[in-house]
């Protein structure tokens, strides 16, 4: 007979791949922090180059 077990005190396979990347990486909390961070400047500076696309092409479907 297969036994069943519990998931409770089971983690994830995405994260026992994360820890073990984690691991191989020396991954810290203060690092993931500042790539966050970095992250989320890169996004905004990829949102207002779009807008700034968006609006020379309205500029030129008005012309």
């Amino acid at each position: 007979m297969k036994k069943i077990s519990s998931r409770e005190n089971k983690p994830s396979p995405f994260l026992r791949l994360m820890k073990k990347g984690h691991g191989k990486t020396g991954y810290k909390a203060k690092n993931g922090k500042f790539l966050m961070t970095m992250s989320e400047d890169n996004h905004k500076r990829i949102a207002s180059l779009i807008q700034k696309w968006l609006e020379q092409d309205e500029k030129k479907n008005a012309e």
